[in-house]
Protein backbone atom coordinates (compact mmCIF):
# COMPACT_ATOMS: atom_id res chain seq x y z
CA UNK A 1 0.00 0.00 0.00
CA UNK A 2 3.00 2.28 0.45
CA UNK A 3 5.34 3.10 -2.39
CA UNK A 4 8.67 4.84 -2.87
CA UNK A 5 9.29 7.98 -4.86
CA UNK A 6 12.55 8.75 -6.64
CA UNK A 7 13.26 12.32 -7.69
CA UNK A 8 15.03 11.12 -10.85
CA UNK A 9 12.33 8.60 -11.77
CA UNK A 10 10.85 10.13 -14.88
CA UNK A 11 12.21 11.72 -18.03
CA UNK A 12 10.47 12.13 -21.34
CA UNK A 13 11.84 12.49 -24.83
CA UNK A 14 9.74 12.98 -27.92
CA UNK A 15 10.00 10.31 -30.61
CA UNK A 16 10.72 11.19 -34.21
CA UNK A 17 7.06 10.65 -35.15
CA UNK A 18 5.90 13.12 -32.55
CA UNK A 19 2.99 10.97 -31.41
CA UNK A 20 4.65 8.59 -29.00
CA UNK A 21 6.76 9.34 -25.97
CA UNK A 22 9.62 7.30 -24.61
CA UNK A 23 9.39 6.88 -20.85
CA UNK A 24 12.73 6.38 -19.11
CA UNK A 25 13.14 4.76 -15.71
CA UNK A 26 16.42 6.03 -14.28
CA UNK A 27 17.74 6.26 -17.82
CA UNK A 28 16.43 2.90 -19.05
CA UNK A 29 13.74 2.91 -21.74
CA UNK A 30 10.96 0.59 -20.57
CA UNK A 31 8.01 1.17 -22.90
CA UNK A 32 6.19 3.63 -25.09
CA UNK A 33 2.60 4.76 -24.91
CA UNK A 34 0.67 6.60 -27.60
CA UNK A 35 -0.15 10.16 -26.60
CA UNK A 36 2.38 10.24 -23.74
CA UNK A 37 -0.52 9.65 -21.35
CA UNK A 38 1.21 7.50 -18.78
CA UNK A 39 4.40 9.54 -18.96
CA UNK A 40 2.47 12.72 -18.25
CA UNK A 41 0.39 11.20 -15.47
CA UNK A 42 3.42 9.74 -13.74
CA UNK A 43 5.74 12.70 -14.13
CA UNK A 44 3.11 15.10 -12.86
CA UNK A 45 2.94 13.18 -9.60
CA UNK A 46 6.67 12.64 -9.08
CA UNK A 47 7.58 15.71 -7.06
CA UNK A 48 9.15 14.92 -3.69
CA UNK A 49 6.72 15.31 -0.81
CA UNK A 50 7.49 17.76 2.01
CA UNK A 51 6.48 17.28 5.63
CA UNK A 52 4.22 20.32 5.57
CA UNK A 53 2.38 19.33 2.38
CA UNK A 54 -1.18 17.91 2.39
CA UNK A 55 -1.52 14.14 2.48
CA UNK A 56 -1.16 12.65 -0.99
CA UNK A 57 -2.80 9.43 -2.08
CA UNK A 58 -2.87 7.82 -5.53
CA UNK A 59 -5.72 5.46 -6.36
CA UNK A 60 -5.20 2.88 -9.09
CA UNK A 61 -8.45 1.28 -10.15
CA UNK A 62 -9.95 -1.36 -12.44
CA UNK A 63 -13.43 -2.80 -12.96
CA UNK A 64 -15.32 -5.37 -15.02
CA UNK A 65 -12.19 -7.17 -16.18
CA UNK A 66 -14.24 -10.35 -16.73
CA UNK A 67 -11.18 -12.62 -16.68
CA UNK A 68 -9.53 -10.98 -19.70
CA UNK A 69 -6.02 -11.78 -18.55
CA UNK A 70 -4.49 -11.99 -22.02
CA UNK A 71 -4.03 -9.21 -24.60
CA UNK A 72 -6.96 -8.79 -26.96
CA UNK A 73 -7.51 -8.07 -30.62
CA UNK A 74 -5.08 -7.67 -33.47
CA UNK A 75 -3.11 -5.00 -31.65
CA UNK A 76 -2.78 -7.02 -28.47
CA UNK A 77 -4.20 -4.38 -26.15
CA UNK A 78 -4.69 -4.98 -22.46
CA UNK A 79 -3.97 -7.94 -20.26
CA UNK A 80 -2.73 -8.53 -16.74
CA UNK A 81 0.98 -8.44 -17.61
CA UNK A 82 0.76 -4.92 -19.05
CA UNK A 83 -1.42 -3.91 -16.14
CA UNK A 84 1.33 -5.11 -13.79
CA UNK A 85 3.92 -2.96 -15.57
CA UNK A 86 1.78 0.15 -15.16
CA UNK A 87 0.95 -0.61 -11.53
CA UNK A 88 4.61 -1.09 -10.64
CA UNK A 89 5.56 2.12 -12.41
CA UNK A 90 2.94 4.10 -10.53
CA UNK A 91 3.86 2.57 -7.20
CA UNK A 92 7.49 3.49 -7.79
CA UNK A 93 6.53 7.10 -8.56
CA UNK A 94 4.42 7.93 -5.50
CA UNK A 95 4.65 7.64 -1.74
CA UNK A 96 1.14 6.39 -1.01
CA UNK A 97 -1.08 4.28 -3.22
CA UNK A 98 -4.01 1.87 -3.23
CA UNK A 99 -5.07 -0.59 -5.92
CA UNK A 100 -8.86 -1.08 -5.99
CA UNK A 101 -11.24 -3.13 -8.12
CA UNK A 102 -14.96 -2.43 -8.59
CA UNK A 103 -16.13 -5.97 -9.22
CA UNK A 104 -17.02 -8.47 -11.96
CA UNK A 105 -13.75 -10.35 -12.15
CA UNK A 106 -15.78 -13.48 -13.04
CA UNK A 107 -17.30 -14.62 -16.36
CA UNK A 108 -16.11 -13.56 -19.78
CA UNK A 109 -13.36 -15.87 -21.03
CA UNK A 110 -12.37 -19.50 -20.94
CA UNK A 111 -10.10 -18.68 -18.01
CA UNK A 112 -13.12 -18.34 -15.80
CA UNK A 113 -14.97 -21.22 -17.40
CA UNK A 114 -12.03 -23.49 -16.54
CA UNK A 115 -10.84 -22.06 -13.19
CA UNK A 116 -14.05 -20.57 -11.75
CA UNK A 117 -12.22 -17.76 -9.97
CA UNK A 118 -8.95 -19.46 -9.03
CA UNK A 119 -7.30 -17.62 -11.93
CA UNK A 120 -8.35 -14.29 -10.44
CA UNK A 121 -7.17 -15.31 -6.98
CA UNK A 122 -3.67 -15.91 -8.31
CA UNK A 123 -3.51 -12.85 -10.55
CA UNK A 124 -5.06 -10.35 -8.14
CA UNK A 125 -2.84 -11.51 -5.28
CA UNK A 126 0.22 -11.22 -7.52
CA UNK A 127 -0.78 -7.70 -8.56
CA UNK A 128 -1.26 -6.69 -4.94
CA UNK A 129 -4.84 -5.45 -4.84
CA UNK A 130 -5.83 -3.71 -1.61
CA UNK A 131 -9.64 -4.03 -1.75
CA UNK A 132 -12.48 -4.95 -4.08
CA UNK A 133 -16.22 -4.44 -4.35
CA UNK A 134 -18.35 -7.51 -4.87
CA UNK A 135 -19.78 -7.67 -8.42
CA UNK A 136 -22.93 -9.44 -9.55
CA UNK A 137 -20.98 -11.91 -11.71
CA UNK A 138 -19.10 -13.11 -8.66
CA UNK A 139 -22.32 -15.02 -7.89
CA UNK A 140 -22.44 -16.74 -11.30
CA UNK A 141 -21.12 -20.10 -10.15
CA UNK A 142 -22.90 -20.25 -6.84
CA UNK A 143 -21.99 -19.43 -3.27
CA UNK A 144 -19.42 -22.19 -2.83
CA UNK A 145 -17.29 -20.76 -5.63
CA UNK A 146 -17.78 -17.25 -4.25
CA UNK A 147 -16.67 -18.38 -0.79
CA UNK A 148 -13.55 -20.00 -2.25
CA UNK A 149 -12.71 -16.76 -4.03
CA UNK A 150 -13.13 -14.43 -1.06
CA UNK A 151 -11.21 -16.90 1.12
CA UNK A 152 -8.33 -17.09 -1.36
CA UNK A 153 -7.62 -13.43 -2.04
CA UNK A 154 -5.26 -11.46 0.21
CA UNK A 155 -7.52 -8.42 0.50
CA UNK A 156 -11.08 -7.63 1.61
CA UNK A 157 -14.05 -8.05 -0.74
CA UNK A 158 -16.76 -5.60 0.31
CA UNK A 159 -20.50 -4.99 0.14
CA UNK A 160 -22.50 -2.77 2.49
CA UNK A 161 -25.94 -3.43 1.00
CA UNK A 162 -26.04 -7.23 1.28
CA UNK A 163 -27.07 -9.16 4.37
CA UNK A 164 -25.89 -12.75 4.09
CA UNK A 165 -28.16 -13.82 6.93
CA UNK A 166 -27.59 -17.41 8.00
CA UNK A 167 -24.61 -17.73 5.65
CA UNK A 168 -22.25 -16.86 8.48
CA UNK A 169 -19.03 -17.73 6.66
CA UNK A 170 -19.77 -15.39 3.77
CA UNK A 171 -21.02 -12.70 6.13
CA UNK A 172 -17.69 -12.82 7.95
CA UNK A 173 -15.65 -12.77 4.76
CA UNK A 174 -17.56 -10.04 2.90
CA UNK A 175 -17.71 -7.07 5.27
CA UNK A 176 -19.50 -3.82 4.53
CA UNK A 177 -16.33 -1.76 4.85
CA UNK A 178 -12.68 -1.93 5.81
CA UNK A 179 -9.94 0.40 7.03
CA UNK A 180 -6.56 0.50 5.33
CA UNK A 181 -3.53 2.33 6.68
CA UNK A 182 -1.45 4.17 4.10
CA UNK A 183 1.45 6.47 4.94
CA UNK A 184 0.32 6.69 8.54
CA UNK A 185 -3.22 7.71 7.57
CA UNK A 186 -6.35 5.56 7.89
CA UNK A 187 -8.50 5.25 4.76
CA UNK A 188 -12.06 3.91 4.97
CA UNK A 189 -13.27 1.77 2.06
CA UNK A 190 -16.97 0.90 1.61
CA UNK A 191 -18.37 -1.52 -1.00
CA UNK A 192 -21.68 -1.73 -2.87
CA UNK A 193 -23.08 -4.27 -5.36
CA UNK A 194 -26.16 -3.92 -7.54
CA UNK A 195 -29.36 -5.07 -5.84
CA UNK A 196 -30.44 -6.50 -9.20
CA UNK A 197 -27.95 -9.34 -8.76
CA UNK A 198 -30.55 -12.07 -8.05
CA UNK A 199 -32.40 -11.23 -11.28
CA UNK A 200 -29.38 -10.89 -13.57
CA UNK A 201 -27.13 -13.64 -12.25
CA UNK A 202 -26.83 -16.92 -14.09
CA UNK A 203 -26.81 -19.61 -11.41
CA UNK A 204 -27.84 -17.79 -8.26
CA UNK A 205 -28.34 -20.20 -5.37
CA UNK A 206 -29.68 -19.79 -1.87
CA UNK A 207 -31.54 -16.59 -2.74
CA UNK A 208 -33.70 -16.80 0.35
CA UNK A 209 -30.68 -16.65 2.63
CA UNK A 210 -29.53 -13.26 1.32
CA UNK A 211 -31.22 -9.88 1.66
CA UNK A 212 -30.42 -7.13 -0.83
CA UNK A 213 -31.00 -3.43 -0.31
CA UNK A 214 -31.37 -1.00 -3.18
CA UNK A 215 -31.20 1.95 -0.78
CA UNK A 216 -27.53 2.34 -1.51
CA UNK A 217 -27.23 5.78 0.07
CA UNK A 218 -28.63 4.57 3.39
CA UNK A 219 -26.15 1.69 3.45
CA UNK A 220 -23.27 4.06 2.70
CA UNK A 221 -24.29 6.67 5.27
CA UNK A 222 -24.56 3.96 7.90
CA UNK A 223 -21.00 2.80 7.24
CA UNK A 224 -19.70 6.36 7.02
CA UNK A 225 -21.03 7.02 10.51
CA UNK A 226 -19.21 3.95 11.83
CA UNK A 227 -15.94 4.93 10.14
CA UNK A 228 -16.18 8.53 11.36
CA UNK A 229 -16.76 7.31 14.90
CA UNK A 230 -13.39 5.58 14.60
CA UNK A 231 -11.78 8.89 13.64
CA UNK A 232 -11.52 8.18 9.92
CA UNK A 233 -11.98 11.26 7.72
CA UNK A 234 -10.93 9.92 4.31
CA UNK A 235 -13.55 7.60 2.78
CA UNK A 236 -13.65 5.89 -0.60
CA UNK A 237 -16.73 4.14 -1.95
CA UNK A 238 -16.06 1.20 -4.33
CA UNK A 239 -19.24 0.28 -6.19
CA UNK A 240 -20.69 -2.11 -8.70
CA UNK A 241 -23.94 -0.30 -9.42
CA UNK A 242 -23.24 1.66 -12.64
CA UNK A 243 -22.28 5.25 -13.34
CA UNK A 244 -25.82 6.64 -13.37
CA UNK A 245 -26.55 5.14 -9.98
CA UNK A 246 -23.17 6.35 -8.68
CA UNK A 247 -24.19 9.92 -9.48
CA UNK A 248 -27.55 9.48 -7.77
CA UNK A 249 -25.96 7.97 -4.67
CA UNK A 250 -23.30 10.68 -4.52
CA UNK A 251 -25.97 13.35 -4.20
CA UNK A 252 -27.44 11.60 -1.11
CA UNK A 253 -24.36 10.72 0.93
CA UNK A 254 -22.07 12.69 3.19
CA UNK A 255 -18.34 12.58 3.93
CA UNK A 256 -17.50 10.38 0.92
CA UNK A 257 -14.51 11.63 -1.04
CA UNK A 258 -14.29 9.32 -4.06
CA UNK A 259 -16.44 6.73 -5.83
CA UNK A 260 -14.54 4.06 -7.77
CA UNK A 261 -17.26 2.56 -9.93
CA UNK A 262 -18.08 -0.41 -12.12
CA UNK A 263 -20.97 -2.39 -13.67
CA UNK A 264 -21.78 0.05 -16.50
CA UNK A 265 -18.40 -0.54 -18.21
CA UNK A 266 -18.02 3.21 -18.65
CA UNK A 267 -14.82 4.81 -19.87
CA UNK A 268 -14.56 7.96 -17.75
CA UNK A 269 -11.76 9.92 -19.37
CA UNK A 270 -10.77 13.39 -20.45
CA UNK A 271 -8.31 12.12 -23.06
CA UNK A 272 -9.66 8.97 -24.73
CA UNK A 273 -12.44 9.17 -27.30
CA UNK A 274 -14.33 6.32 -25.62
CA UNK A 275 -14.94 8.73 -22.78
CA UNK A 276 -17.10 10.97 -24.96
CA UNK A 277 -17.94 14.15 -23.08
CA UNK A 278 -16.97 12.80 -19.67
CA UNK A 279 -14.21 14.39 -17.64
CA UNK A 280 -11.87 12.50 -15.35
CA UNK A 281 -12.72 12.59 -12.54
CA UNK A 282 -16.42 13.41 -12.65
CA UNK A 283 -17.50 15.65 -9.81
CA UNK A 284 -20.89 15.48 -8.09
CA UNK A 285 -21.92 17.55 -5.07
CA UNK A 286 -22.67 15.36 -2.07
CA UNK A 287 -25.47 15.90 0.41
CA UNK A 288 -23.05 17.89 2.59
CA UNK A 289 -22.16 20.23 -0.27
CA UNK A 290 -18.68 18.79 -0.73
CA UNK A 291 -17.53 17.41 -4.11
CA UNK A 292 -17.41 13.65 -4.60
CA UNK A 293 -15.11 12.49 -7.39
CA UNK A 294 -16.30 9.56 -9.53
CA UNK A 295 -14.08 7.39 -11.73
CA UNK A 296 -14.49 4.22 -13.81
CA UNK A 297 -12.13 2.39 -16.17
CA UNK A 298 -14.11 0.72 -18.95
CA UNK A 299 -13.88 -3.06 -18.98
CA UNK A 300 -11.92 -6.15 -20.03
CA UNK A 301 -8.60 -5.03 -18.57
CA UNK A 302 -7.98 -2.42 -21.27
CA UNK A 303 -7.26 0.47 -18.90
CA UNK A 304 -5.88 1.23 -15.47
CA UNK A 305 -7.21 4.33 -13.75
CA UNK A 306 -4.89 6.65 -11.84
CA UNK A 307 -6.38 9.29 -9.56
CA UNK A 308 -4.02 11.55 -7.61
CA UNK A 309 -5.61 13.04 -4.50
CA UNK A 310 -4.54 15.62 -1.98
CA UNK A 311 -6.25 15.87 1.40
CA UNK A 312 -6.04 18.72 3.88
CA UNK A 313 -5.59 18.07 7.60
CA UNK A 314 -9.37 17.70 8.03
CA UNK A 315 -9.62 15.00 5.38
CA UNK A 316 -11.10 17.21 2.64
CA UNK A 317 -9.97 16.62 -0.93
CA UNK A 318 -8.27 19.79 -2.12
CA UNK A 319 -7.10 18.38 -5.45
CA UNK A 320 -8.14 15.44 -7.63
CA UNK A 321 -6.36 14.84 -10.92
CA UNK A 322 -5.54 11.97 -13.25
CA UNK A 323 -7.00 9.85 -16.02
CA UNK A 324 -6.96 6.37 -17.48
CA UNK A 325 -3.89 4.63 -18.83
CA UNK A 326 -4.59 2.53 -21.92
CA UNK A 327 -2.74 -0.78 -21.86
CA UNK A 328 -1.40 -0.57 -25.40
CA UNK A 329 1.04 -2.88 -27.15
CA UNK A 330 3.78 -0.30 -26.50
CA UNK A 331 3.79 -1.24 -22.82
CA UNK A 332 6.31 -3.97 -22.07
CA UNK A 333 4.55 -6.83 -20.23
CA UNK A 334 5.76 -7.64 -16.77
CA UNK A 335 7.66 -10.94 -17.13
CA UNK A 336 6.47 -12.50 -13.86
CA UNK A 337 2.79 -11.85 -14.50
CA UNK A 338 3.18 -12.83 -18.13
CA UNK A 339 4.63 -16.16 -17.01
CA UNK A 340 1.75 -16.66 -14.57
CA UNK A 341 -0.84 -15.95 -17.26
CA UNK A 342 1.00 -18.28 -19.64
CA UNK A 343 0.93 -21.05 -17.04
CA UNK A 344 -2.79 -20.52 -16.48
CA UNK A 345 -3.40 -20.55 -20.23
CA UNK A 346 -1.92 -24.01 -20.83
CA UNK A 347 -5.08 -26.00 -20.00
CA UNK A 348 -7.15 -23.32 -21.76
CA UNK A 349 -5.43 -24.17 -25.02
CA UNK A 350 -6.33 -27.81 -24.46
CA UNK A 351 -9.90 -26.80 -23.64
CA UNK A 352 -10.22 -25.18 -27.05
CA UNK A 353 -9.80 -28.64 -28.59
CA UNK A 354 -12.51 -30.13 -26.41
CA UNK A 355 -15.51 -31.49 -28.30
CA UNK A 356 -18.82 -30.07 -27.14
CA UNK A 357 -21.25 -31.63 -29.60
CA UNK A 358 -21.73 -33.26 -32.98
CA UNK A 359 -23.55 -31.50 -35.80
CA UNK A 360 -25.70 -33.52 -38.14
CA UNK A 361 -28.53 -32.81 -40.51
CA UNK A 362 -29.20 -31.03 -43.75
CA UNK A 363 -26.10 -30.18 -45.79
CA UNK A 364 -26.15 -26.77 -47.45
CA UNK A 365 -23.85 -24.98 -49.88
CA UNK A 366 -20.15 -25.79 -49.83
CA UNK A 367 -21.04 -29.13 -48.23
CA UNK A 368 -21.21 -27.60 -44.75
CA UNK A 369 -24.01 -28.10 -42.33
CA UNK A 370 -24.06 -24.61 -40.89
CA UNK A 371 -22.49 -22.17 -43.31
CA UNK A 372 -22.29 -18.49 -42.35
CA UNK A 373 -22.09 -17.30 -45.95
CA UNK A 374 -25.80 -16.57 -46.37
CA UNK A 375 -26.35 -14.95 -42.96
CA UNK A 376 -26.19 -11.39 -44.29
CA UNK A 377 -29.26 -11.51 -46.46
CA UNK A 378 -31.46 -14.47 -45.61
CA UNK A 379 -32.23 -17.07 -42.98
CA UNK A 380 -29.19 -19.24 -42.35
CA UNK A 381 -28.71 -22.39 -40.32
CA UNK A 382 -26.02 -21.12 -38.00
CA UNK A 383 -27.98 -17.91 -37.51
CA UNK A 384 -30.98 -19.95 -36.39
CA UNK A 385 -28.77 -21.90 -34.01
CA UNK A 386 -27.27 -18.80 -32.38
CA UNK A 387 -30.56 -16.92 -32.12
CA UNK A 388 -32.26 -19.98 -30.61
CA UNK A 389 -29.43 -20.27 -28.08
CA UNK A 390 -29.85 -16.63 -27.08
CA UNK A 391 -33.60 -17.01 -26.58
CA UNK A 392 -33.19 -20.28 -24.67
CA UNK A 393 -30.66 -18.60 -22.37
CA UNK A 394 -32.90 -15.63 -21.57
CA UNK A 395 -36.48 -16.77 -22.09
CA UNK A 396 -37.09 -13.60 -24.10
CA UNK A 397 -39.98 -13.29 -26.55
CA UNK A 398 -37.60 -12.41 -29.38
CA UNK A 399 -33.90 -12.89 -30.04
CA UNK A 400 -31.82 -11.12 -32.68
CA UNK A 401 -28.21 -11.65 -33.78
CA UNK A 402 -26.54 -9.56 -36.47
CA UNK A 403 -25.31 -11.63 -39.39
CA UNK A 404 -22.00 -9.77 -39.41
CA UNK A 405 -21.26 -11.08 -35.94
CA UNK A 406 -21.18 -14.65 -37.29
CA UNK A 407 -17.65 -15.08 -38.58
CA UNK A 408 -17.17 -18.72 -39.52
CA UNK A 409 -18.88 -21.97 -40.42
CA UNK A 410 -19.52 -25.05 -38.33
CA UNK A 411 -18.62 -28.13 -40.29
CA UNK A 412 -20.58 -31.34 -40.13
CA UNK A 413 -19.25 -33.67 -37.46
CA UNK A 414 -17.48 -32.95 -34.18
CA UNK A 415 -17.70 -29.36 -32.91
CA UNK A 416 -15.00 -28.07 -30.55
CA UNK A 417 -14.86 -25.12 -28.18
CA UNK A 418 -12.26 -23.52 -30.42
CA UNK A 419 -14.58 -23.82 -33.40
CA UNK A 420 -17.34 -22.02 -31.54
CA UNK A 421 -14.90 -19.25 -30.57
CA UNK A 422 -14.02 -18.86 -34.24
CA UNK A 423 -17.70 -18.47 -35.10
CA UNK A 424 -18.19 -15.85 -32.34
CA UNK A 425 -14.79 -14.19 -31.83
CA UNK A 426 -15.84 -10.79 -30.47
CA UNK A 427 -16.40 -11.63 -26.82
CA UNK A 428 -19.94 -10.25 -26.84
CA UNK A 429 -22.22 -10.77 -23.89
CA UNK A 430 -25.94 -11.45 -24.05
CA UNK A 431 -28.03 -8.33 -23.52
CA UNK A 432 -31.70 -8.01 -22.72
CA UNK A 433 -34.27 -5.22 -23.00
CA UNK A 434 -37.96 -4.56 -23.42
CA UNK A 435 -39.15 -2.83 -26.60
CA UNK A 436 -42.46 -1.79 -28.07
CA UNK A 437 -43.79 -3.68 -31.06
CA UNK A 438 -43.42 -0.51 -33.11
CA UNK A 439 -39.73 -0.32 -32.23
CA UNK A 440 -39.26 -4.02 -32.95
CA UNK A 441 -40.72 -3.46 -36.42
CA UNK A 442 -38.54 -0.39 -36.99
CA UNK A 443 -35.48 -2.36 -35.87
CA UNK A 444 -36.26 -5.11 -38.37
CA UNK A 445 -36.34 -2.40 -41.02
CA UNK A 446 -32.92 -1.25 -39.83
CA UNK A 447 -31.57 -4.76 -40.23
CA UNK A 448 -32.97 -5.01 -43.77
CA UNK A 449 -32.04 -1.52 -44.89
CA UNK A 450 -28.81 -2.38 -46.70
CA UNK A 451 -29.91 -5.53 -48.50
CA UNK A 452 -29.07 -5.13 -52.18
CA UNK A 453 -27.14 -1.91 -51.59
CA UNK A 454 -23.45 -1.04 -51.92
CA UNK A 455 -22.80 -1.02 -48.17
CA UNK A 456 -22.15 -4.03 -45.98
CA UNK A 457 -25.12 -6.05 -44.78
CA UNK A 458 -23.67 -7.25 -41.48
CA UNK A 459 -26.68 -5.72 -39.74
CA UNK A 460 -29.03 -8.28 -41.28
CA UNK A 461 -30.98 -9.89 -38.39
CA UNK A 462 -30.93 -13.58 -37.66
CA UNK A 463 -33.88 -14.19 -35.37
CA UNK A 464 -35.71 -16.51 -32.99
CA UNK A 465 -39.23 -16.16 -31.65
CA UNK A 466 -40.22 -13.85 -34.47
CA UNK A 467 -41.00 -14.59 -38.11
CA UNK A 468 -41.08 -12.07 -40.91
CA UNK A 469 -41.34 -11.67 -44.66
CA UNK A 470 -39.60 -8.87 -46.52
CA UNK A 471 -39.36 -7.49 -50.03
CA UNK A 472 -35.81 -6.34 -50.90
CA UNK A 473 -37.15 -4.46 -53.94
CA UNK A 474 -38.99 -1.95 -51.75
CA UNK A 475 -37.41 1.19 -50.35
CA UNK A 476 -35.43 0.84 -47.11
CA UNK A 477 -37.72 1.49 -44.17
CA UNK A 478 -40.74 -0.19 -45.78
CA UNK A 479 -39.45 -3.66 -46.64
CA UNK A 480 -41.18 -5.75 -43.96
CA UNK A 481 -44.27 -7.30 -45.53
CA UNK A 482 -45.45 -9.13 -42.39
CA UNK A 483 -44.16 -10.03 -38.95
CA UNK A 484 -45.40 -12.34 -36.22
CA UNK A 485 -44.22 -13.34 -32.76
CA UNK A 486 -44.37 -16.91 -31.49
CA UNK A 487 -46.40 -17.10 -28.27
CA UNK A 488 -45.85 -19.44 -25.32
CA UNK A 489 -47.90 -22.16 -27.03
CA UNK A 490 -45.69 -21.99 -30.10
CA UNK A 491 -48.30 -20.23 -32.22
CA UNK A 492 -47.25 -17.25 -34.35
CA UNK A 493 -49.39 -14.16 -33.72
CA UNK A 494 -49.18 -10.90 -35.67
CA UNK A 495 -46.68 -8.43 -34.21
CA UNK A 496 -48.62 -5.91 -32.11
CA UNK A 497 -47.04 -2.47 -32.47
CA UNK A 498 -48.70 -1.34 -29.24
CA UNK A 499 -47.46 -4.25 -27.15
CA UNK A 500 -44.19 -4.54 -25.26
CA UNK A 501 -41.90 -7.49 -25.99
CA UNK A 502 -38.84 -8.79 -24.18
CA UNK A 503 -35.90 -8.99 -26.55
CA UNK A 504 -32.46 -10.56 -26.23
CA UNK A 505 -29.47 -9.78 -28.40
CA UNK A 506 -25.75 -9.17 -28.03
CA UNK A 507 -24.34 -6.16 -26.19
CA UNK A 508 -22.95 -4.65 -29.41
CA UNK A 509 -26.40 -4.40 -30.96
CA UNK A 510 -28.07 -3.43 -27.68
CA UNK A 511 -25.92 -0.34 -27.40
CA UNK A 512 -26.71 0.81 -30.94
CA UNK A 513 -24.17 -1.16 -32.94
CA UNK A 514 -24.86 -1.84 -36.64
CA UNK A 515 -27.44 0.96 -36.63
CA UNK A 516 -29.81 -0.58 -34.07
CA UNK A 517 -30.15 2.77 -32.32
CA UNK A 518 -33.65 2.00 -31.00
CA UNK A 519 -32.15 -0.82 -28.92
CA UNK A 520 -30.19 1.92 -27.20
CA UNK A 521 -32.47 4.95 -27.34
CA UNK A 522 -35.85 3.35 -26.56
CA UNK A 523 -34.84 0.34 -24.50
CA UNK A 524 -36.79 -0.35 -21.32
CA UNK A 525 -34.78 -1.93 -18.50
CA UNK A 526 -31.73 -2.74 -20.64
CA UNK A 527 -28.99 -5.00 -19.32
CA UNK A 528 -25.85 -5.59 -21.38
CA UNK A 529 -23.66 -7.82 -19.26
CA UNK A 530 -25.14 -11.28 -19.26
CA UNK A 531 -23.30 -14.46 -20.16
CA UNK A 532 -20.70 -14.50 -22.91
CA UNK A 533 -22.51 -15.35 -26.14
CA UNK A 534 -20.13 -18.17 -27.00
CA UNK A 535 -20.70 -19.82 -23.60
CA UNK A 536 -24.45 -19.77 -24.09
CA UNK A 537 -24.04 -21.31 -27.55
CA UNK A 538 -21.75 -24.04 -26.24
CA UNK A 539 -24.18 -24.95 -23.46
CA UNK A 540 -27.10 -24.93 -25.89
CA UNK A 541 -25.27 -27.30 -28.23
CA UNK A 542 -24.38 -29.61 -25.35
CA UNK A 543 -28.02 -29.65 -24.23
CA UNK A 544 -29.21 -30.39 -27.78
CA UNK A 545 -26.51 -32.84 -28.84
CA UNK A 546 -26.43 -34.05 -31.56
CA UNK A 547 -27.21 -30.66 -33.07
CA UNK A 548 -29.57 -30.70 -36.01
CA UNK A 549 -30.64 -27.35 -37.46
CA UNK A 550 -33.13 -26.68 -40.23
CA UNK A 551 -34.35 -23.72 -42.20
CA UNK A 552 -37.90 -23.35 -40.93
CA UNK A 553 -39.06 -20.29 -42.83
CA UNK A 554 -38.70 -17.79 -40.01
CA UNK A 555 -37.29 -15.34 -42.59
CA UNK A 556 -38.82 -15.28 -46.08
CA UNK A 557 -37.85 -13.19 -49.06
CA UNK A 558 -40.83 -12.21 -51.22
CA UNK A 559 -41.06 -10.29 -54.47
Amino acid sequence: MNSRRGSDWCAMTQSSRGTRSVVKFRGVVKYRIAGSVLAILLCCSSAIAQDDEPFRLTLMHTNDTHSHHEPQGRTGTGGAARQATVIKAIRDSVDNSLLLDAGDRFTGTLFHKYYEGVDNIKIMNALGYDAMALGNHEFDNGLEVLERFVSGVNFPVLSANVDFGRLETLAAKIPASTTLEVGGEKIGIIGLVTAETPEITINFTDKDAITWSDDYAAAVNREVAILKSDGINKIILVTHIGLGMDKAVAARVTDVDVIVGGHSHTVVSSIFKEGGDTKYPLSVEGADGKPIYIVQAGDRDRFVGKLDLRFDKDGNVIRARGDLVRLTRYIEPDPEIQALVGELAEPINELKNTAVADSTGTVVTSNQLMSNKSCRGQECLIGNLIADAIRAETGADIAMQNGGGIRADIDEGEVTVGEVLTVLPFGNTIATLTLSGADVLASLETGLSRVGGPSGTGRFPQVSGIRFEYDPAKEPGSRVVSASVVNSEGVAEPLDIGKQYTLATNNFMRTGGDGYHLFNDNAIDPYDYGRPLEEALIDYMIANNPVSVTLDGRIKVVQ
